[in-house]
């Protein structure tokens, strides 16, 4: 089982990245995402440079690939993980590829599902492998905690902004609210959200990354909605400070102090 999971995982991994890159490209059905999010945009869309961060959490994911895939070549000390995680990952490369699909498609509907049922997905590898509530080694918090720490994080945003996108797409009156309204609740409940995470689960990472979008989204509303954008930057502030003060307090077990005692060992 262990096996079957670990060559899965490396299928799922290089199948969503070559997906990712068709649809970029605009090979599936003639248009790219950025095509079909362009007349979507909203006050709670953040800034076109924002999503770079999707190569920075590929970039993890590959070294999470080749993490888990270690003892198919030699023994390695602990690879439990692999079937704590078990099928998530496959899930979540699934979901990934389908909301590609349904967005290239014009099926924001249905978008919406595949990233709920991705960000279920990265949940449940979360909490499987208890992230972020144990004293790990420093090689499980960078190959095996950050690569789904910061895409949860991601698509936690992302998932906000989709429902946000559909919700333009329907021509929704906002029950009367105005658009500005909308937004400024919207990110406040993102805050709240990435406050809960980081003092309940203490995934600092994880609220960083909703500081980023949120600083991306006041860059979005600042010629358009003040009120937005000031209230973005206000919450972005508060999660960056609220990050730096749990880190603070939880010095001892540092990611920082790891690796320097590991490069002291070595």
């Amino acid at each position: 089982m262990k096996k079957t999971l670990q060559i899965a995982n490396i299928i799922a991994f290089i199948t969503t990245v070559f997906i990712n890159y068709l649809g970029s490209s605009g090979a599936i059905n003639g248009t790219t995402m950025g095509d079909i999010s362009d007349p979507l945009k909203n006050l709670f869309t953040p800034a076109d440079y924002a999503f770079s961060i999707w190569g920075f959490i590929y970039m993890l994911l590959l070294g999470f690939i080749i993490y888990q895939s270690r003892s198919l070549f030699t023994k390695v000390r602990d690879d439990a993980f692999i079937i704590q995680t078990g099928w998530w990952f496959v899930l979540s490369c699934f979901a990934n590829i389908m909301w590609i699909i349904f967005w290239l498609y014009g099926y924001i509907e249905f978008s919406i599902i595949a990233i709920f049922v991705l960000l279920f997905a990265l949940l449940k590898i979360v909490m499987k492998n208890r992230m972020e509530l144990w004293d790990a080694p420093i090689s499980v918090i960078a190959f095996l905690w950050w690569p789904f720490v910061f895409y949860s994080g991601w698509v936690t945003v992302a998932a906000i902004t989709n429902v946000s996108a559909y919700l333009v797409s329907i021509d929704w009156d906002a029950w009367g609210y105005s658009e500005s309204s909308w937004a400024i609740t919207m990110i406040i409940i993102a805050g709240i959200i990435n406050m809960v995470v980081t003092w309940k689960r203490n995934m600092r990472e994880f609220a960083l990354v909703g500081a980023w979008a949120l600083a991306a989204i006041a860059v979005t509303d600042w010629e358009i909605s003040r009120s937005a954008s000031y209230a973005a930057i206000a919450v972005a502030a508060v999660l960056f400070v609220s990050s730096g003060y749990h880190g603070f307090k939880n010095r001892g077990t540092s990611p920082v102090n790891k690796c320097k005692e590991y490069f002291k060992k070595t």
